[in-house]
């Protein structure tokens, strides 16, 4: 189905996955390696370097040829209100505003001022007031004639913001902001980002792109989920991408999903609940299963596809793991011919919890880099949906796989 829903979400998640990957390309564009950036906190995006602040304002737009941008265009006056809302709190004196779009400026537009520091701003000032008294005009008159709706409501309150502003307050406000127009939109971020890591041989830079904007993904989730108490560095990001190197040109497996969260959308193999319901799991071992067995399945996916060669690696370390298991599972089975199901579900349900709980520290990892225990914890329930592993003694005969 191709028909787009009138009341999708998809250009917010866009807007946002775009705010994520310039934040991304702007920190690694930074010289400054104790630059930090934020994320959705006194503007979309806010890079701290060399003791200023850069606000950034995002309009994304995947139109081939976006509306340009015009003094009365809705996304200025937007962008002027954010900032607005937020000048209390901030240093003018080492604080910069940036309105970074996908769209161009109108040609001739006084907004073409903010392309250049140098430029005179008086011209764009007066072009705002006389925008912002022109909405207010039009929407008393409307009031007065008793129409309804009022016209410019998406920028009624962003207009009537700017005009109680004092002059010298805009006049500061102009001469800290620009515009940086033609900007790549989502489609194209992590291209860009490929092409700047001249450091990397070409055939190879894709490849490492991809693995830093699967490990920024993860920095971002935890900065907006409060699991970061500060914003992400450009030591970080430089010191991941030097790991991310080494690892490749000695092939070696590293972990892109450990932290990573499944989409609400994945729909995972009806026998790992079928798997858990047979020794009296419930909704909290489903849940952590379906958790890890995501992130061991796409980890070993971006393996095999960055080198097909590693699919050796991969089904020798699933050997390993059936190995293991098969030692313990032998022994829940030992005398359970006469057992009750519940003794059954028990042993069971304990060995399902040792896939979780104590095989990753019994096992070695499959890759030195691999320390975290999602990768073990997952592969158990990977290796549950054909049956080659098991938690009930008797799971072949009462699933089926020995039919």
């Amino acid at each position: 189905m191709t028909t787009k829903n009138a009341h999708s979400a998809e250009d917010a998640a866009l807007g946002f996955l775009y705010q994520a990957q310039y934040a991304l390309v702007l920190l690694w564009h930074e010289a400054d390696d104790d630059a930090v950036v934020y994320l959705e906190t006194l503007d979309d995006v806010v890079l701290v370097a060399n003791g200023d602040t850069l606000l950034e304002q995002l309009k994304h737009s995947l139109k081939a040829k976006p509306p340009s941008l015009t003094v009365a265009s809705l996304q200025l006056w937007k962008t002027l209100k954010a900032w607005i809302d937020v000048l209390h709190a901030l240093d003018l004196s080492r604080t910069w505003f940036h309105l970074v779009a996908v769209a161009d400026i109108s040609k001739g537009s006084p907004l073409e001022a903010l392309l250049d520091d140098g430029i005179d701003r008086n011209d764009l000032l007066d072009a705002l007031n006389e925008e912002a008294e022109r909405v207010k005009q039009e929407r008393a008159e409307a009031a007065i004639a008793g129409k309804t709706p009022l016209p410019h409501a998406e920028r009624a309150t962003a207009c009537e913001a700017f005009l109680s502003l004092s002059k010298e307050a805009k006049g500061t406000l102009l001469s800290r902001a620009r515009i940086k127009p033609k900007q790549p939109n989502i489609s194209k971020i992590e291209d860009l980002l490929a092409g700047s890591l001249t450091t990397v041989v070409r055939s190879r830079r894709a490849q490492v792109a991809r693995q830093l904007v699967e490990w920024w993904g993860g920095q971002i989730l935890d900065l907006l989920t409060k699991k970061r108490k500060v914003g992400v560095s450009r030591f970080e990001l430089v010191t991941r991408y030097m790991e991310i190197v080494s690892a490749i040109e000695l092939d070696q497996l590293t972990s892109a999903f450990a932290t990573a969260t499944h989409p609400s959308s994945y729909q995972f193999d009806s026998m790992i609940e079928r798997q858990i319901s047979l020794v009296g799991g419930g909704s909290i071992e489903l849940r952590r299963a379906v958790r890890e067995e995501w992130r061991a399945r796409e980890e070993r996916s971006r393996w095999s596809r960055e080198n097909p060669a590693r699919h050796d690696i991969i089904i020798k370390y699933d050997d390993r793991l059936v190995e293991e298991w098969s030692d313990r599972h032998g022994d829940i089975c030992g005398g359970s011919a006469e057992a009750p199901d519940e003794a059954l579900k028990g042993k069971g349900l304990e060995l399902l919890n040792w896939s979780h709980y104590t095989a990753p520290k019994d096992l070695e990892p499959i890759a030195p880099k691999i320390v975290s225990p999602y990768y073990v914890r997952g592969t158990y329930q990977v290796l549950s949906v054909n049956g080659n592993v098991g938690w009930h003694p008797n799971y072949r005969k009462l699933l089926g796989f020995d039919e």
